[in-house]
């Protein structure tokens, strides 16, 4: 893979924006998505130190999109980097239907009507080396619990979460109706998925011994839905 030059790299839907960022020599992103006819960053990565051996992100120095996806959504973005004693890879992707019957993210609402659902697959791998320390993928969830009066934007209502989802559930701040509008779900298909609710933080971690040489796998899918009516 050669390296990549660009500033910025983007995986597009209607709705939602995964948005890679290059900072220095490392590739930070964001998940943003439409609110009110505009766009709001709603799950950021959370590269807390890029130059730690195991940072708290994984720490991709190269990135490209390839068009090796379906019809639909054919790029494919594809990263690798190095740090400590670690090699890590990345294939992110938005997909549709058929695809996410396996996850349980197939089921349509008002977002996607007469589409189906969309969600996002991030597919992380890191070929290790002990001793390792943190190894996984840590993000933010952007919008607080509550705005000032007449500020628009997303505010966060709830959560329910496991080891294997998340979901939170968001409303518009100057919306009279007291429901929530949008939900962001998180699937884990490899790993295992833990919540601070004091820092808003989620991390998702592989599942396997860290004491020994080998690589590990850590996959998610990522959905923003509309809620049911």
């Amino acid at each position: 893979m050669s390296p990549g030059a660009l500033t910025r790299i983007e995986l597009t839907t209607h709705d939602a924006t995964l948005r890679f960022d290059r900072q220095a020599d490392r590739y930070s992103h964001c998940l943003v998505v439409r609110s009110m006819e505009q766009m709001q960053v709603i799950l950021q990565g959370v590269l807390a130190d890029p130059n730690a051996p195991w940072p708290s992100d994984p720490p991709l120095q190269q990135l490209v999109l390839e068009p090796i996806g379906d019809r639909e959504f054919p790029d494919v973005a594809l990263g690798v980097g190095m740090s400590g004693h670690g090699h890590w890879s990345l294939a992110a992707q938005w997909l549709r239907n058929s695809r996410l019957a396996d996850s349980g993210l197939a089921d349509s609402g008002p977002a996607n009507s007469g589409m189906g659902s969309l969600a996002l697959e991030f597919d992380y791998a890191c070929k290790l080396r002990p001793p390792v320390g943190f190894l996984g993928s840590t993000y933010r969830v952007i919008p607080q619990r509550s705005l000032s009066v007449g500020s628009p934007g997303l505010e966060w209502m709830g959560v329910d979460f496991g080891p294997q989802h998340w979901t939170g559930w968001f409303k518009e701040s100057t919306s009279a109706n007291s429901s929530p509008s949008n939900k962001l779900s998180i699937t884990v298909l490899a790993g295992e998925l833990q919540w601070n609710t004091d820092s808003q933080e989620i991390t998702v971690r592989p599942v396997g011994s860290l004491e020994k040489p080998g690589t590990l796998r850590w996959c998610y899918r990522v959905a923003w839905l509309a809620c049911d009516e």
